[in-house]
């Protein structure tokens, strides 16, 4: 069941596979009959053609083309008007890059409920901030470095820096990210579980030592194995070590040792 918007979409797909362009069409005269498809192109080259012509509300981008990627046409225009979606067969770092920059994305074969859910998420979401996201996510894949990560909130978006970065504490389905920077300490709470940022921090850096606490090696002051075993941060917080964590977190911290 979808609900009519108030005005009519108008959406560009740009995919080189015939059949994943011909499966989107068939999906989006399902699932939203008042939207209008204003073109497909099949190439990065074709597609800016059809974006720079056609002016689509929102863009559904395949990652990777023959002739470059979704980054490299999003390169092509400094002033991003336009929404998008992504779509991929499977690209460990684009995902990651999605999913620090709070990007939408459809994981090939796209399943109906969640790319209706992300039209009504295009489509309503503010076009400064998606376009903040969308050239924090360019400027990542030209370094192919995930140095930081988007947060939304009530005011627009958070952007933090991983390095800086102390550690992270669940409330539930609720996470507080605690930073230390130039400016002093900060803490920042979103409406995610912490399992979700266990997947995507880097496991090098971050370690969850409990099912409450996830912890950045830079900022561990010491490991110390009274009380059942805690470790002491930078931030002078004391953090629990479950049980069962124990042996790979010291495993985790000697790795570091010399690296």
């Amino acid at each position: 069941m979808t609900t009519p918007l108030d005005f009519e979409l108008k959406i560009a797909i740009i995919d080189d596979e015939q059949p994943a362009r011909q499966t989107l069409v068939t999906l989006l005269n399902e699932l939203r009959p008042d939207c209008q498809i204003v073109g497909e192109a099949d190439s990065v080259a074709s597609g800016i053609k059809l974006i720079r012509q056609a002016k689509p509300d929102i863009v559904l981008l395949d990652v990777s083309m023959a002739d470059g990627t979704g980054f490299d046409l999003l390169e092509m225009f400094p002033k991003m008007d336009f929404k998008v979606i992504f779509t991929t067969a499977h690209n460990d770092f684009a995902i990651k890059a999605f999913r620090y920059n709070a990007v939408d994305y459809q994981l090939k074969p796209i399943h109906p409920r969640e790319m209706l859910r992300s039209l009504d998420r295009a489509a309503t979401e503010p076009s400064k901030l998606h376009a903040q996201k969308l050239k924090g996510l360019v400027k990542d894949a030209q370094s192919q470095k995930l140095s930081r990560i988007v947060l939304p909130n009530q005011e627009g978006l958070v952007f933090l820096r991983l390095d800086q970065t102390v550690r992270l504490e669940a409330d539930g389905n609720y996470t507080t990210l605690f930073v230390s920077n130039s400016t002093g300490n900060e803490r920042h709470t979103v409406a995610q579980p912490l399992r979700e940022f266990e997947e995507m921090l880097p496991q090098e850096l971050f370690f969850r030592v409990h099912q409450s606490h996830i912890v950045n090696y830079n900022f561990v002051k010491k490991y110390v194995k009274k009380d059942g075993g805690y470790v002491s941060m930078e931030d002078g917080s004391q953090l629990p070590i479950a049980r069962r964590r124990k042996e790979d977190f010291m495993d985790w911290l000697l790795s570091k040792v010399g690296a």
